[in-house]
């Protein structure tokens, strides 16, 4: 058992918390039984796992080939990004980055919110969509955004620290997510792939990237201005799966 918040390995997991830790050492924290359940059945490669007596999963997780850990109540704590932490927790490698596809993508512009950018990745997983985050984006592998995604990361492809013009490249048009009606035609889905711009929660899509989307998508609401900009995306997504 680890019962010290100071042992090297708790402090090596620990600090994956920050993005900078992730980036260098190409590993992400994963927490709780759900997560940690959907990334044994992608297959992901599972480093170590920190895990409480009464935690399920070790055996499983061992048998994958990860170091095991029983670790007290207060390492726990130490480990979990969450006040009320449930393990067990994991170190996991960082999926490989794939190439942008020409297929449906939703193109997170700027998305500061993690609870945002979670949810987009559940719904692009659920509508068939893959995922592309610009640069300015909260890191996608950070602890709060895999927990919102609820294991949808290891359902769909990620790429991130990419520009909206390199998914234009790749073959799929580019469609502005919009508030108000622009005057500009809506996607036809089956002309071929889109890539629905999000912009960010506060400022939206800048007006250079709207005059380089092909084409505009509006979700006519009443009572309301705008919708959250996870919600809109997913509506949009849907819509754009419903039309193929």
């Amino acid at each position: 058992m680890i019962e010290s918040i100071r042992n090297p390995r708790v402090v090596a997991a620990a600090r994956l918390k920050k993005a900078k830790a992730r980036r260098t050492a190409g590993q992400i924290l994963i927490e709780g039984p759900n997560l940690l359940t959907a990334a044994l059945d992608a297959g992901l490669e599972i480093e170590g796992v920190f895990a409480l007596a009464e935690d399920e999963l070790t055996a499983r997780a061992g048998e994958a080939g990860a170091e095991v850990a029983i670790v007290t109540t207060a390492v726990m704590k130490r480990l979990a990004d969450t006040d009320s932490p449930r393990g067990p927790v994991a170190v996991a490698t960082t999926p490989k980055q794939p190439a942008i596809a020409a297929q449906d993508t939703v193109i997170l512009v700027a998305i500061s919110d993690p609870g945002n950018a979670g949810t987009l990745i559940r719904s692009a997983a659920a509508f068939g969509f893959q995922v592309v985050g610009t640069p300015e984006c909260v890191d996608l592998w950070s602890p709060k955004v895999l927990r919102s995604a609820a294991g949808a990361h290891f359902a769909t492809a990620i790429v991130t620290g990419a520009e909206p013009s390199a998914v234009g490249e790749a073959g799929v048009t580019l469609v502005a997510l919009m508030p108000r009606d622009d005057g500009r035609p809506e996607p036809d889905p089956a002309a071929g792939p889109v890539g629905l711009l999000v912009g960010n929660e506060a400022h939206g899509l800048s007006r250079r990237l709207v005059n380089e989307a092909a084409a505009s998508l509006t979700i006519p609401t009443v009572n309301v201005e705008s919708l959250n900009a996870a919600v809109a995306g997913s509506i949009a997504m849907f819509a754009v799966a419903q039309g193929r």
